[in-house]
């Protein structure tokens, strides 16, 4: 039988063959490199994601009444995601917060109140779910939550059913905020377009209380997100000293020091899983240095017959390429198996 002639297309493939040794070290130092990139960075994406939703969950850096409404609301409850009380005003007189730069997002809340036949308040919250930035991190669903017109979102101390009564009208329960441990727990959630038809509903059942409300010029709470948390107390005191008829309380620092811990872990992490990717490039490196070094006799045959430098690299670069694509391959596989 007559042999196939050698071509130099071939001797890359041949050679791999032909020192199954080499070959196999090679391909578990690449495997390795490989399956630690990518294990590194589904766990940096996945840390990252679980830090960013738990500096999220520290809810507003300030939290902003209208001044009559503060004094109904039991200081020692006060919440960065918002503590409802039966109190509203306009929204016009929040116009100020615009001329500040240090506030990067502004989102409102207005509570009303119907009664449990124990005779307890429930309250309903609404919210604008295409500004809220405090209440949708809670959500079992995940931030990326939408409830539709007419739909409601329930605490965790709520009785677990499909529809929940509010006036008198039954509206279908689209998802639950996980536990809080705050009286949110115990509330329903709705946009500020449900609301409205809550109100007309309770009008209807003879509750006048709310009858003047309206969601979309109301509030009974506006939260705010600064961009720098450091700037707390400065932007405190600038609303509490130029808009009128509020007062803003900022978030504890104990708060903002645990959303600095969250943003240093986040860069420890990602730290972590690049030096780990570069110390496993820098044992490749070192193994493919031995094996060149103990290849010099081949490369010097090939020097023998002629081939020119320009050549050999080819050939060794097709090598080290079927080598390190097939080592890729079985990093992946690793991988996509854990």
């Amino acid at each position: 039988m007559t042999a196939l002639p050698l071509t130099l297309r071939g001797v890359a493939l041949r050679s791999v063959r032909a020192h199954p040794v080499r070959t196999a070290v090679l391909l578990f130092a690449v495997a390795v490199q490989a399956a630690c990139a990518l294990i590194g960075l589904t766990l940096v994406e996945g840390v990252g994601d679980g830090l960013s939703l738990a500096e999220q969950r520290l809810g507003a850096d300030i939290a902003v009444y209208p001044t009559g409404c503060l004094s109904k609301v039991d200081k020692a409850r006060l919440l960065m995601l918002g503590t409802p009380v039966d109190c509203n005003r306009k929204r016009s007189s929040l116009g100020r917060l615009a001329y500040n730069d240090d506030i990067g997002a502004v989102t409102h809340q207005l509570y009303i109140a119907d009664t449990l036949p124990s005779g307890e308040p429930l309250w309903i919250v609404g919210f604008e779910p295409e500004t809220d930035f405090v209440l949708s991190p809670w959500l079992e669903g995940g931030p990326g939550w939408a409830l539709a017109r007419g739909e409601a979102a329930v605490g965790s101390a709520v009785a677990a059913s499909s529809e929940v009564a509010l006036f008198q009208r039954d509206h279908p329960v689209a998802a639950r905020l996980m536990e809080t441990g705050s009286a949110l727990d115990n509330a329903v959630f709705v946009t500020m377009e449900t609301l409205g038809d809550v109100i007309r509903d309770s009008v209807a059942a003879g509750v006048g209380a709310y009858a003047s409300v309206d969601p979309g010029a109301d509030y009974s709470a506006a939260l705010v997100r600064l961009g720098d948390r450091d700037r707390r107390q400065a932007v405190t005191d600038w609303i509490n000293l130029y808009v009128r008829k509020t007062t803003a309380v900022k978030s504890e620092a104990s708060l903002a020091g645990a959303a600095s811990g969250i943003r240093g872990q986040l860069v420890a992490t990602a730290a972590a899983a690049v030096g780990v990717w570069l110390l496993v490039v820098a044992a490749l490196a070192v193994v493919q240095a031995v094996l060149m070094n103990e290849r010099r006799g081949e490369l010097g045959v090939w020097r023998v017959v002629g081939a020119s430098p320009a050549r050999v690299a080819r050939l060794m670069a097709r090598e080290a390429l079927l080598v390190h694509a097939a080592g890729a391959c079985a990093g992946t596989a690793v991988w996509a198996a854990l």
